[in-house]
């Protein structure tokens, strides 16, 4: 197979909500297994809140042909971009698309002091991947007690001053 990184990443529209929602579900499964958490925000998201995000945060999605393949999702909170719901379906994995969908992202927040996501403490596989794009980890938070998410931040355009404490909205 070719890799994914040519398939078209455009902004994401309402009408593919549902499907968006599947593939979030899908994909977090995997997340929830590995920290046996499953009330995480990502599974429990409805479909209402999903079409609510659309107003507040800028969502990319990869196509191929009409099968959603992955998306990711940002917004600006002052001088930072929250990076939240990085999704890539597992038959697409391991291919770049995930590089493709981060660099996408933040390439639609360029002018941004700091980017900032966070993952399970457990996701090893996710945080290597993060670490590789330049992200360093800089806190954690206990948000149960089978999960613990470690934030990490990557400088943008203007990184002139430390990240602010992230909210944990876009995750």
């Amino acid at each position: 197979m070719n890799p994914t990184v040519a398939l078209p990443i455009i902004p994401a529209t309402p009408d593919c909500a549902a499907e968006l929602l599947a593939l979030q579900k899908l994909c977090f499964h995997e997340e929830a297994e590995l920290n046996q958490e499953f009330n995480i925000p990502p599974l429990t998201q409805t479909l209402a809140s999903l079409r609510e995000d659309f107003r507040t945060h800028t969502i990319l999605a990869a196509w191929q042909g009409n099968w959603l393949v992955g998306s990711v999702r940002g917004r600006r909170e002052g001088s930072v971009c929250q990076i939240g719901r990085l999704i890539v379906h597992p038959n697409f994995r391991r291919q770049g698309l995930g590089t493709a969908l981060m660099t996408a992202i933040e390439a639609a927040f360029p002018s941004v002091r700091h980017y900032e996501l966070f993952t399970g403490e457990r996701s090893v596989r996710n945080l290597q991947f993060y670490q590789r794009l330049g992200y360093a980890p800089f806190r954690k938070q206990q948000v149960s007690p089978r999960l613990t998410l470690v934030f990490l931040h990557k400088p943008g355009a203007q990184p002139d001053s430390p990240p602010v404490a992230p909210s944990r909205g876009a995750g």
